[in-house]
């Protein structure tokens, strides 16, 4: 965070602790390039590093206690990668089902607090994904899907999971932990099913290939597609329907059918996993 808003104030002129309005995204007079710079900075610090760092400190192998030491053949990511697009319509599914969560009564304060963080995080995320150019896309695919698939890759499987996996003494314990505090983290209660159960398929990536760039890349294709169609559909080259196949009112079989197509090519990498 100190070096974020150092370089911050150097490249963009602007004092976090006293411009607050520019560093405000919910503002109207919010520096968007300087909040995605600031993010940029802050997410290398917090994910991306500290890994390494822990890595060397407790094993022989930096590279090997990260899983990033195995080559893995091209058809395992390119498998990986159809998963992830199939996966889609599961997610939006996912996602519809997750939006009608209605707690008790007397949890009615913390449900308007939840719904709050949501508008929040979906203000957010649809002023950082404004696009007008092809440079704007570049930025974003850096900042969305290149920055937090290594650095949460590397954190939740490449770390938490190892530690969760051996505190219970089952992997797949470790997997569904780790996925609900992956899940968790983004503050975005009302798509906890959807990103839980990403948290899930990356887990058993890395356990089924030995190797974390094969969730690296599944997770990079899943915000890059992100990006994508957001970019498309501002360019008026892509329907609004594509956010929204699989959810109940909009081809809602497609869920399912895409729950089942996700289930067996993750099948396909149990049958084919290393020893």
């Amino acid at each position: 965070m100190f070096a974020g808003s150092v370089f911050a104030y150097l490249f963009f002129h602007i004092n976090i602790f006293t411009d607050t309005e520019s560093v405000n995204i919910l503002s109207d007079n919010a520096n968007i390039s300087a909040l995605k710079f600031y993010q940029a900075i802050y997410s290398t610090g917090m994910f991306i590093i500290p890994p390494f760092i822990l890595a060397y400190l407790v094993h022989h192998s930096v590279f090997g206690y990260l899983f990033l030491d195995r080559k893995v053949p091209l058809q395992s990511y390119i498998l990986a990668s159809i998963t992830i697009i199939a996966a889609l319509p599961m997610i939006n599914f996912l996602a519809e089902i997750n939006s009608h969560l209605q707690l008790p009564d007397f949890l009615s304060g913390m449900e308007s607090w939840m719904r709050t963080s949501e508008n929040q995080a979906k203000s957010i995320t649809e002023k950082f994904l404004v696009m007008n150019s092809a440079s704007d896309l570049f930025l974003n695919l850096i900042l969305i899907a290149v920055i937090p698939a290594l650095g949460e890759e590397l954190l939740f499987r490449g770390v938490i999971q190892r530690i969760f996996a051996k505190m219970t003494n089952n992997i797949h314990w470790g997997i569904v932990i780790t996925a609900f505090l992956f899940a968790a983290l983004h503050m975005q209660f009302f798509g906890l099913l959807p990103r839980m159960a990403m948290g899930i398929v990356f887990g058993y990536l890395l356990i089924w290939t030995k190797s974390l760039w094969v969730p690296i890349v599944a997770h990079m294709m899943n915000n890059g597609l992100a990006v994508l169609s957001a970019y498309f559909i501002q360019k008026g080259n892509l329907s609004h329907e594509v956010e929204v196949v699989g959810t109940n009112n909009h081809f809602g079989f497609l869920g399912l059918l895409s729950c089942l197509l996700v289930f067996l090519l993750m099948f396909g990498f149990y049958r084919s996993r290393k020893a």
